[in-house]
């Protein structure tokens, strides 16, 4: 309902960048809508699971977004993981439907009795109305289940339900005082939990958020997209920050960042001395 709020309030507003592909407020919307509407036909739900396995794309976005406006409980998968490891996740997660994209559907290993739906096919799901469908949800029903790495074991599902989420995005655009002026980087692996946030809270807040493709970035191709668009938040793990640090001091010119995140690793101080000291 927060994006939903943006869309009518700024319809042509650049919500997402991919490549040369832009997406709209307005356009995000209804596509959403529409595949909501056919996962909802398809008996997608509050705590029915469907699994997403699409590369980086900006219509990943509209996959997020329908499956919770249907109701239902999105499953994130990298599909450069094992097909072993999706396979599994796909059967722990009791997923009923699968959303993916025509360019690796053929190489999932998808169960048996598993429905899959391509979102690039928009043939195959999309109707005439393309109105906001009304679902009933609590705070308590689940949003996503994403997967551990799995390092000591079987990876394990952690479930995220709607009250905390919703509290956490709002609390976090909040915190890095997020505008519609803002241009937050999606740089982390969908697979990761904290990525997630990464498109929730500039989306609620009328920000833009510009999405890496599935080739891993070097420092300079990174640096020339940020300034490209004009990134103003960008979220990374410590290593990556610290080789960004590294190009920065070397060539100068930082982009503009307001904020910088990164966590989820140890980070030495002398990294984190020379991240403040180059990329300010």
């Amino acid at each position: 309902e927060l994006v939903a709020d943006r869309a009518r309030e700024t319809p042509e507003a650049v919500a997402v960048i991919f490549g040369e592909q832009q997406l709209t407020y307005g356009e995000l919307e209804r596509s959403a809508n529409r595949l909501a509407r056919a996962l909802i036909a398809r008996g997608v739900g509050p705590e029915v699971r469907v699994a997403i396995a699409m590369p980086r794309s900006a219509e990943i976005m509209v996959a997020f977004l329908a499956v919770l406006k249907s109701g239902g409980v999105y499953v994130p998968l990298d599909v450069e993981y094992p097909e072993d490891r999706l396979l599994y996740m796909m059967q722990d997660s009791r997923a009923q439907l699968l959303l993916t994209h025509s360019a690796v559907q053929q190489r999932l290993p998808v169960p048996q009795g598993l429905e899959s739906l391509a979102v690039d096919r928009t043939e195959q799901w999309s109707g005439d109305d393309d109105s906001a469908p009304h679902v009933t949800l609590d705070g308590d029903n689940l949003a996503y289940v994403i997967y551990t790495s799995g390092s000591t074991g079987l990876p394990k599902g952690v479930a995220v339900s709607h009250g905390p989420l919703v509290a956490h995005i709002i609390a976090t655009g909040e915190r890095y005082e997020m505008t519609a002026a803002d241009c937050e980087l999606h740089f982390m692996s969908f697979a990761f939990d904290g990525s997630h946030e990464g498109w929730m809270h500039p989306l609620i807040n009328g920000a833009r958020v510009l999405i890496r493709d599935d080739n891993l970035w070097l420092p300079e191709q990174t640096y020339a997209q940020m300034h490209r668009h004009g990134v103003t938040v960008g979220v990374f793990p410590p290593v990556y920050l610290q080789q960004l640090a590294e190009h920065a001091e070397r060539d100068g010119n930082p982009p503009a960042v307001r904020v910088y995140c990164f966590g989820g690793d140890a980070v030495a101080q002398a990294s984190y001395d020379l991240a403040w000291r180059a990329l300010r």
